[in-house]
């Protein structure tokens, strides 16, 4: 049996951040971190007038939100840098170690802050003073618009620029809105019934909970990355049978799928070719290649031939 090896990219690993796209995730973090950081004070000052838990919880959870959308842009400006000698895939898995770290920060804020919930549930004391539901909404409203403009500006940028990294910051988003509209139920019920102060404390337990609940994708989806798992969204017998299709195909094997990140898919194979020149051996590989970037999205992928001597 003679083998050939080729090493076949369907595509360069460009630098994250070359192409419109890449610009356009790294302005849309930018937005992202200056309209948290506004959203940070204006529920401070709600927080600390009102005397509201939820509002608390929802006021420090902006921390974690910043820190986690710093990280965001600083891991794709690393990416920026592309492939070096030393990074022969360059910097993209900082992006799966940002997704990580968001998880964490955010699980932290659950936890903490649905312990403390849970202690003025029972308790039946107030978090820091007679609730003021005035000030719920003075802090509410202005912060959904707010998180409203941030969640559309990242709605500009293309689907297929949004990695693990990106998504964890569109999950941050989609919740805040969500916690948002919670505050705001709580305001309401407050101003018709204000002696139900433990709205507030269950409100806040609640988002303590969509907290921990947001965190566990980011866990799973950076996991799989770093385990080098074959993506969720692709499947190795899949891949085999449409690579079968390809003219002079006879099999594929020894198929490893994993993923750098989750818009950097790679793969190796074994491809056993009927009898042919190496000439049309490239052309057989050339065409395994295209379908598979533009079948399954794997960008990168590295075959070695085998054909019967004869």
């Amino acid at each position: 049996m003679v083998r050939w090896r080729y090493h076949l990219y369907s595509m360069p690993i460009p630098a994250h951040g070359e192409s419109e796209a890449g610009r356009s995730v790294l302005n849309g973090l930018v937005w992202a971190v200056r309209l948290s950081t506004l959203v940070l004070v204006i529920e401070s000052l709600g927080a600390y007038f009102g005397h509201s838990l939820a509002l608390t919880i929802d006021a420090v959870h902006n921390v974690p939100d910043i820190i986690a959308f710093a990280i965001s842009w600083g891991s794709l400006a690393l990416s920026r840098k592309g492939t070096t000698p030393e990074h022969t895939f360059g910097l993209h898995r900082a992006e799966v170690l940002a997704a990580l770290l968001n998880g964490v920060l955010v699980l932290g804020t659950g936890l903490v802050f649905g312990y403390e919930a849970v202690l003025d549930l029972v308790s039946r004391t107030l978090f820091a003073g007679s609730l003021d539901p005035l000030w719920l909404f003075l802090a509410a409203v202005p912060v959904l618009v707010l998180r409203s403009v941030a969640t559309t500006i990242l709605g500009r940028v293309p689907r297929r620029a949004r990695d693990v990294n990106l998504k964890a910051v569109f999950l941050h988003l989609w919740s805040d809105i969500a916690i948002t509209g919670a505050i705001l139920v709580t305001g309401v019920v407050l101003l018709l019934r204000p002696s139900d102060g433990w709205v507030d404390p269950g409100a806040a337990l609640v988002i303590a909970g969509v907290l921990v609940w947001e965190s566990l994708p980011l866990f799973r989806d950076s996991w799989d990355s770093l385990a080098e798992r074959t993506p969720s969204h692709l499947s190795v017998e899949a891949i085999t049978r449409a690579a079968c299709t390809v003219p002079q195909v006879e099999d594929l094997h020894d198929v490893h799928v994993w993923s750098v990140c989750s818009n950097l898919v790679c793969m190796t194979a074994h491809v056993r070719v009927s009898n042919v020149s190496v000439r049309e051996s490239m052309e057989v590989l050339q065409q395994l290649r295209q379908k598979m970037a533009d079948d399954f999205g794997i960008v990168h992928a590295v075959f070695e031939t085998e054909t019967r001597a004869g």
